[in-house]
Parts: structure tokens; sequence; C-alpha cells
């Protein structure tokens, strides 16, 4: 068995649901496991997020309850410069943080990491060949040694249907494209979600040996 599990892929495209199934299946054969996830930390980046928001680049927005979340640095050369230098940053902080608890010998069960805050800075940036460039290897190097890596690919309707919180949210077709980039480029396994639970269930056991 792996000792580590990556699943990627957008909001709402199934990766909790079955990290947390591969936590159970794990857990039932006398396993420990230990749930690590990690997403666009703010630290060093703060005050450039302060600036955006003051600046317009960040908007929000309240619908049927469900408060909605934008980023535009891609009208910012600057900000689009500046930020994934920040975000670099403020991640590998965050990754020594856990530095103990993902050397502690559990399996590891990966939700949101470093590929994830890489896709989110690709789609506020609107740059989709960051993972080409110095800063974005700088953010592959982090990916966790010998895990098995997993991007689920949803279509957007399907996605937006079933997960209330992305009905109206601008960007989501922008981070399904970034993630199908990233599995092509990067050479990651891709599963297809779009069917029903036990049938895609199937297949990511199959995919990760389980």
């Amino acid at each position: 068995m792996k000792k580590a599990y990556y699943i990627l892929g957008a909001d709402g495209s199934g990766k909790t649901t079955f990290l947390k199934e591969l936590e159970r299946v794990i857990n039932e054969n006398g396993m420990k496991t230990t749930h690590i996830w990690i997403r666009s930390p703010k630290i060093f980046s703060k005050p450039l997020m302060a600036y955006c928001r003051m600046t317009g680049l960040t908007k929000y927005k309240i619908i049927n309850g469900i408060r909605y979340g934008k980023h535009e640095f891609y009208k910012s050369k600057f900000v689009s410069w500046l930020f994934p230098i920040l975000q670099l940053f403020d991640f590998k902080i965050k990754y020594l943080l856990n530095r103990r608890k993902m050397e502690a010998g559990n399996i590891l069960l990966f939700d949101r990491f470093n590929l994830d805050t890489l896709a989110d800075i690709m789609v506020d940036t609107r740059n989709y060949n960051l993972h080409k460039t110095g800063i974005g290897r700088k953010f592959i190097e982090l990916s966790p040694v010998e895990a098995e890596l997993l991007v689920l690919n949803v279509d957007e309707a399907i996605i937006r249907s079933r997960k209330k919180d992305t009905l109206f949210d601008e960007h989501l077709s922008y981070k399904v494209e970034v993630y199908k980039k990233l599995a092509e480029d990067l050479n990651i396994k891709v599963i297809n979600n779009n069917k029903d639970f036990e049938s895609v269930k199937k297949e990511v056991f199959k995919y990760f040996r389980l």
C-alpha cells in the first residue's frame, strides 16, 4: 500500500468525498491516516490581498445567502507577478508547520495541497503556463514524496448541480480547465466523476490498488 494519496480537482469534483472513503477503508484495515489540507494560505500575501480588496481586484457578493469571492489579479501585471511569489513563501511556511504530521508514519491523505494552490494562482492570474515557470516548478517540487496522484474531472454543469456554493462561481469553468491542463502536462491520472458514486469509487480504488 502506498504511503500517501493525493486527490486533486476543482471545487465540487469529489476530492473530500473519496478521500473520506479511502480513510474509512484504510482505518478498517488497521492502519492510521493523517488528513492534510493546505489551500492558498495567506501570511506574507495578506497585505497584498488587502490592497487587492481596496483596488477592486478582489470582489465579493452574496447570492441566496452564499458569499462568493473572485480575484481578478490578471488585471494588474504587478499583482500577477508578486502574488505567486508571496504564495510560494506562504505555502512553504504551512508546509513546514505540517511537516511533523507528515513524518509521523501514518498514511497521508492530501485533500488540498501544493498543486491546488498552484491551480488557484493560475486561475486568479489567468497565467495558464505558470506551472512551466520557475515559480510554478517550485510549487511542483513540493508534491508529496511517494504519493499517488489523481485528478477528478467533472463537467461544470454537474458540479453546479451537486455543490450549492458553486452555483454562481464565475471562475468555475477556469478551475475545471486548469486542472485538466495540469493533469495533461504533469502526466497525472484523470478519472471522470460524472458517473454514479459506486462506479467512480471502483475506478479510484482500482487505480490506488486498494
